[in-house]
């Protein structure tokens, strides 16, 4: 089973008619939707896998209608509950590049994660949200080193390159020696900041991922390789393709494909949700 160890949170999704007007009002049209990185990237993998979520939500209305509707994506829901959901309010701009900005409440308050949870995980994946904040890292560190000990692998995403700014690059790349993932996931921007392929943990597949470029799938000991990305008539909002690509191309690995293969079901995957609002396609 595919394990996912992160944020579930509301999300508020903006797409503006028109450049910001400080001082005044700027129209535009809001979008309520589920949202969070890890519990994005599980309701894409449910798709294609069985599937858990492991998170923290709040004790409160929010946390209990983002679980239920978390849970009929056919995800595998175990939270905690105690403080406040978070919320997300996702800026998207005219041509679907967005501007998130984040409170992640109770998600970032994960701790004392029950071992049972990951009973049968084969493949956990962290979104690297999951890694630079406290006390949800030690959480997932954790789980991370239980899923290995049990003979399962990891992955992880890189995220954001804001995130991993203001956590320090080298203190990255030395959490992710540590957490020893088998796949790592960054977009253009997030693997050059990072220095990957060259600066990932000893046999780790990294995947590069461009927008409409094809991404560069990166085997230890191979030569890149280049997989096209599935082209879309427009882009109209970006948030949540990667945490869609994610979901799919895990799903193949873990069903035993290979990195290229993977790759493409992860464009095809990322592709739905690059017309609509928000990550739910």
């Amino acid at each position: 089973m595919l394990a996912v160890l992160g944020d579930l949170v509301d999300d508020v999704v903006v797409w503006p008619s028109g450049p910001l007007a400080p001082g005044t009002d700027t129209a535009s049209r809001v979008f309520r939707r589920r949202g969070g990185s890890a519990a994005n990237v599980a309701a894409a993998a449910a798709r294609h896998t069985p599937v858990r979520f492991l998170g923290r939500v709040g004790d409160d209305a929010a946390g209990r209608a983002l679980t239920t509707s978390l849970a009929a994506a056919g995800v595998d829901v175990r939270v905690q509950r105690c403080g406040t959901t978070g919320a997300v309010v996702v800026l998207v701009d005219p041509d679907g590049e967005r501007t998130m900005l984040p409170d992640r409440g109770a998600a970032s308050e994960l701790t004392d994660l029950d071992p049972s949870w990951l009973d049968g995980v084969g493949l956990l994946h962290l979104p690297a949200y999951s890694l630079v904040a406290e006390p949800i890292g030690a959480a997932a560190l954790g789980a991370a080193e239980q899923v290995r000990r049990c003979g399962g692998t990891v992955s992880v995403d890189a995220s954001s390159t804001g995130a991993l700014r203001a956590f320090g690059v080298r203190h990255f790349l030395a959490l992710l020696e540590r957490v020893r993932p088998a796949h790592l996931l960054a977009n253009r921007d997030e693997a050059d900041l990072l220095g990957v392929p060259s600066g990932a943990p000893s046999g780790c597949t990294v995947v590069i991922k461009d927008g409409a470029r094809p991404a560069v799938v990166c085997v230890p000991g191979a030569a890149p390789v280049p997989v096209a990305a599935t082209p879309v008539s427009r882009v109209r909002d970006t948030t949540g393709a990667g945490d869609a690509f994610a979901g799919a191309y895990l799903a193949d690995v873990l069903a035993g494909a290979g990195p290229f293969r993977a790759c493409a079901a992860g464009h095809a995957e990322a592709a739905r949700v690059l017309g609509v609002p928000g990550a739910v396609g």
